[in-house]
């Protein structure tokens, strides 16, 4: 009989959908229009060990990490930064110039983005009585424009982007927020590209 809360518990998780999500725009950005300008690679980035999982990842307080087994991203995060960083950084600089960094380097590129997530989840707050738990996305990150060829004009920054989240129990309310801060990011370092041109 001491086992039977725990068949209870294991008969539950079996009917427990898995919902799946990616970091789509919820509208795509506007495509730029075709033109001469620089050839923009983004490389896969590096992600933190913790947050480096298909399951959605949760902070509450200092130490506490929560993995979700059942709210899952649909690609790994780091093939999920790069798609996002690449779609908004096609949507300034236009489709045909901004691409994930092949294995063949054709065309050869003005500028290659590399990427470095130390923190890429959503911090937990404490809910006031009655009201959804609110929380903070928060994209870590040092990012990198290696002008190419050769190194000279490398320009490193570290961007730490922070942004509300209504209810951090609920998972697409955090996918929204965490799209947000790539885009924040996104701008950045567009704005840094379009100063060294």
């Amino acid at each position: 009989m001491r086992c039977l809360p725990l068949i209870l518990l294991l008969l539950a998780a079996c009917g427990t959908p898995t919902r799946v999500y990616d970091l789509s725009a919820a509208e795509p950005p506007p495509a730029a229009p075709a033109r001469e300008g620089p050839v923009i690679y983004v490389d896969r980035p590096t992600i933190a060990l913790y947050a480096d999982r298909t399951q959605m990842v949760t902070r509450t307080g200092t130490n506490r990490v929560s993995i979700h087994e059942f709210e899952v991203w649909s690609d790994p995060p780091a093939d999920l930064i790069t798609r996002a960083l690449v779609d908004d950084l096609a949507g300034r600089f236009g489709r045909d110039r901004v691409m994930p960094t092949p294995v063949v380097r054709i065309p050869p590129p003005t500028w290659r983005v590399s990427l470095d997530v130390t923190r890429f989840d959503v911090e937990e707050g404490a809910p006031a009585r009655g009201q959804p738990s609110p929380g903070t996305a928060v994209l870590d990150a040092r990012w990198t424009l290696v002008r190419e060829p050769g190194s000279r004009g490398d320009l490193s920054r570290r961007a730490r982007i922070d942004l509300p989240v209504t209810d951090a129990t609920d998972a697409t309310a955090r996918v929204t927020a965490l799209r947000g801060a790539v885009t924040q990011l996104a701008g950045q370092i567009g704005d840094a590209i379009a100063a060294g041109r």
